[in-house]
């Protein structure tokens, strides 16, 4: 059994989400409406919904306004290797690939990954992303939910103007059970900055 892995509560409330609604409806991958909007607004600020064109890339149709604060714009329409370096490009082709490769062409994955970035002060920082799938039913497509949460506070003005290679990536069989890795690692905790009891 592989240790838990997520580093915020928060990812973990998504993932607990997604899979309930799987399970509730008895599909193997739901639809963006399927998802109670009470139980996905907590979410939506910092989510990001992904198409991925004929060409193969990734390309976002809405981009939360947390995220628009983070990164310094919206993106909506913008493909997302845009803020990447060329060697995160080449980890992003090379993990889709590996996923192909294993589980077939026609799997679906999820995705969960730590990365890097650069802010417009030059400082770095680390960012959580937990990607999983949904049926655009206007088109029965299959498109990407991703929650990206920063690791550190972002000070006023503060975006990210770059994106490094992942430090962590995991690609899954989204249609199969839930990995026993998408849980919260204890070791998480004390990393993050400790909050006023009053």
């Amino acid at each position: 059994m592989a240790p838990p892995a997520l580093q915020s509560p928060k990812s973990v409330a998504f993932a607990d989400l997604w899979y309930q609604t799987r399970e509730a409806l008895g599909v193997p991958i739901p639809a963006k409406a399927d998802l109670p909007l009470r139980g996905l607004a907590p979410f939506m600020s910092q989510m990001a919904l992904i198409e991925h064109t004929a060409d193969g890339r990734a390309r976002y149709v809405l981009f939360g306004t947390g995220l628009v604060n983070s990164f310094g714009r919206d993106m909506t329409g913008d493909y997302v290797e845009g803020p990447m370096t060329d060697e995160a490009r080449a980890q992003l082709n090379a993990s889709r690939a590996a996923f192909a490769a294993e589980h077939g062409p026609d799997a679906v994955f999820g995705r969960w990954t730590v990365g890097k970035a650069q802010t417009n002060t030059g400082r770095l920082i680390e960012f959580e992303n937990l990607t999983f799938p949904y049926v655009e039913p206007s088109n029965n497509t299959v498109r990407f939910m991703s929650f990206v949460l920063p690791l550190s506070s972002l000070d006023y003005g503060e975006g990210v103007s770059k994106r490094f290679p992942d430090k962590v990536v995991k690609m899954f069989n989204a249609v199969g059970p839930r990995p026993d890795w998408i849980a919260l690692d204890p070791e998480s905790c004390p990393k993050r900055r400790p909050q006023p009891l009053y």
